[in-house]
């Protein structure tokens, strides 16, 4: 039986988490042994992992940079200690600690997944951004394989050359579109899920990348033209909810702008929206997305948002804004609120149902040990 060791941070409640998950159940039932390796404890989808094997580094709690580096030495005993006949890098931001704890014929048996873009530019970032592509350049030349989750990762002029030589494939990310339609018909813990005035549905972190900010904005635009209200599915950092509120209170919409943070289930809440709104201003592949797809929920999403052009098959399946326009994205939610111009996702979610993508892990793993 072989083992197939997964690395990441923490089992949060992120796309790289989920598809970590579902890539480990998927192997076990292929006849492999799969470990989640995680340096912390916990996170929002721990509990979600039933009998899969769970191997927590610990340490001491630090920013999420710092855990990683300083783990390095007992992920390479871990790995060691397990005999992984394969380690995959379920993320970027796991990718230097692989690779740092790799070498000789463990690292010819690793693969990383590329699981955001490398391009995203802009204000303070560039140092930061300079330094995550020359250890993305690193990676690339090291690794065994490469999984990329979006042709636009395969257009990077750092991973381009690796998709040539076939050491790296796009893998896009997929939605186990019967799973998410069941447990969208589960009962909503909202009280608005209920109510018949229209709901705009962002779901992710509160964070930067996720640009709710500017979703507030085109959400106060879109309200003086016809009743509506805001939910925001997502965990964050007090001071970012904090501004986020603020901001409601000054555009003068905060009675019909609700943040309930982090929910057990959120199919009902894609669901009962009459608009799923991605405002990222950058991606991988947006699961959210496809996830919204699978309710069958009219979208309108960021054409910055990772693959989110070629998922809406570049706008006919969804409706694309500017990220940085909140005019663009008041005009894109009021036109897919209105029966007459709304654009509906039909059966769309069924090309990325997560099977495929399963199997093309299978297959890579395979390949690599044999």
């Amino acid at each position: 039986m072989p083992t197939i060791a997964i690395f990441l941070h923490q089992l949060d409640a992120t796309g790289v988490a989920r598809n970590a998950i579902a890539i480990a159940r998927h192997m076990e039932g292929a006849g492999w042994r799969a470990v989640l390796v995680t340096v912390r404890d916990g996170g929002e989808l721990a509990g979600t992992v039933g009998g899969l094997r769970h191997e927590v580094l610990g340490g001491r709690r630090l920013p999420r940079k710092m855990e990683l580096r300083l783990a390095i030495g007992r992920l390479r005993r871990t790995l060691l200690g397990l005999k992984a006949d394969v380690v995959l890098s379920a993320g970027n931001h796991a990718h230097f600690a692989v690779l740092a704890a790799t070498s000789g014929e463990l690292r010819r048996r690793t693969v990383y997944r590329f699981s955001n873009d490398l391009a995203h530019t802009g204000g303070g970032l560039r140092a930061w951004i300079s330094r995550r592509r020359a250890v993305a350049r690193m990676v690339a030349r090291r690794a065994a394989r490469l999984v990329l989750v979006s042709d636009n990762l395969a257009r990077d002029p750092i991973l381009a050359p690796h998709v040539a030589s076939g050491k790296a494939r796009v893998i896009g990310n997929g939605v186990e579109v019967a799973q998410v339609r069941a447990r969208a018909l589960e009962p909503g813990d909202h009280p608005w899920l209920a109510d018949d005035v229209p709901i705009v549905l962002g779901v992710g972190r509160l964070v930067r990348q996720k640009n709710f900010a500017v979703l507030l904005d085109a959400f106060a635009q879109s309200h003086q033209v016809r009743p509506m209200r805001l939910i925001v599915v997502g965990a964050g950092k007090p001071d970012v909810r904090a501004a986020l509120e603020a901001q409601a209170r000054a555009l003068g919409v905060s009675e019909d702008v609700s943040l309930p943070g982090q929910v057990a289930n959120p199919y009902p809440y894609f669901q009962a929206a009459s608009v799923m709104a991605l405002p990222s201003l950058w991606e991988g592949s947006p699961n959210v997305l496809l996830e919204a797809l699978a309710c069958e929920t009219p979208v309108v999403a960021s054409h910055s948002a990772g693959n989110a052009a070629a998922i809406l098959d570049q706008g006919r399946y969804g409706v694309l804004a500017d990220p940085r326009s909140a005019e663009a994205f008041a005009r894109g939610i009021l036109a897919q609120m209105d029966p007459a111009t709304c654009i509906k996702p039909g059966q769309r979610a069924e090309a990325f149902d997560r099977s495929v993508s399963l199997a093309a892990y299978q297959a890579l793993f395979e390949e690599l040990l044999a």
